[in-house]
């Protein structure tokens, strides 16, 4: 049975220390009043789009589970690709066990392991609705299927358990330019 889940805003979770800050200087507007002067400010901790973020991010993660049990130490280094897991493991017991106790261990360094998503729905439902994959929040037992979720750039069915992605229909020149348009848009 597979199980994923996601790091909650991670790259926001690790500051930049007070010297690399000038590194990271933008300007914007004073009181975001377009008629105000423009200010330079300094971000405090890492954004999204910053070359370097996801390999500062990922070390601060690893970092995070370096005292932990041996198993979710394994997970957090072998199972996430930056912020997103997926693993597989042979029973619904292990998977809740590996998954809560994970949870534990990030939240103790201010990370958050939330969007839990399962093809198992007894996995799904060991975890309050706050802390599901969206679609899977207010799970309706009463329906024989689980909802379509994306995972890592894919579409996941729940219910066959298959991986699939959509191509859209795109008319692009059959140019070097053109085909890797549609190859990079898979994710």
């Amino acid at each position: 049975m597979a199980i994923a889940a996601d790091i909650q805003q991670m790259f926001y979770s690790f500051y930049v220390h007070k010297e690399h800050r000038n590194y990271l200087r933008f300007f914007w507007y004073k009181d975001h009043d377009l008629s105000k002067p423009l200010v330079e400010y300094r971000m405090c901790v890492h954004v999204f789009g910053n070359s370097p973020s996801p390999a500062i991010a990922t070390y601060g993660l690893r970092k995070s589970a370096e005292n932990s049990e041996e198993d979710v130490k394994t997970f957090v280094n072998k199972d996430f690709y930056v912020d997103d897991a997926l693993t597989s493991l042979p029973t619904v017991k292990e998977a809740v066990s590996l998954m809560k106790r994970t949870q534990a261990d990030l939240h103790s360094d201010g990370l958050v392991l939330h969007k839990v998503v399962s093809n198992k729905e007894e996995v799904v439902l060991s975890f309050p609705p706050d802390q599901r994959a969206k679609g899977l929040k207010d799970l309706d037992l009463s329906v024989d299927f689980l909802p379509v979720q994306r995972s890592l750039g894919l579409r996941w069915d729940l219910n066959s358990d298959s991986f699939f992605f959509d191509v859209t229909e795109d008319c692009k020149p059959y140019t070097r330019r053109g085909v890797l348009s549609i190859v990079n848009s898979l994710f």
